[in-house]
């Protein structure tokens, strides 16, 4: 129980900050991934140009470095992912944004999600 509460009140703390900052994700609550499997994301798109997206993983005052999954697409505030088949199943990732013609400030997250995958162990 307290574990839910915690995540929850991560969730809406991140949500908060990220409304705040450039192209805020509106991703639903309980947003989940499948690795392997193809699934649409959106933002509210707020800057001009190109982002790429970028999935993170970790506590969220210590995300890793994580891996590319779109580079240069249209900030049009929708876009179609496919993780990689050998994420590891797990519940601290979240997404990152970053605005290519401005990516040292015009950076925002997600909250922390949920990958479903067939990977039970990090490699």
């Amino acid at each position: 129980m307290h574990l839910q509460l915690f995540y929850l009140a991560t969730s809406l703390f991140a949500l908060a900050t990220a409304q705040q900052r450039a192209n805020p994700f509106t991703l639903p609550p309980g947003f989940m991934v499948t690795a392997g499997e193809p699934t649409t994301i959106s933002w509210d798109p707020t800057t001009q140009g190109t982002v790429s997206i970028r999935l993170r993983q970790g506590a969220s005052s210590n995300l890793e470095e994580g891996t590319v999954i779109a580079s240069n697409i249209d900030n049009s505030g929708r876009a179609t992912i496919t993780l990689p088949e050998d994420t590891t199943r797990n519940s601290d990732y979240a997404l990152q944004i970053i605005s290519d013609e401005n990516p040292t400030t015009d950076v925002n997250y997600s909250a922390p999600f949920v990958v479903e995958s067939e990977n039970t162990c990090a490699k």
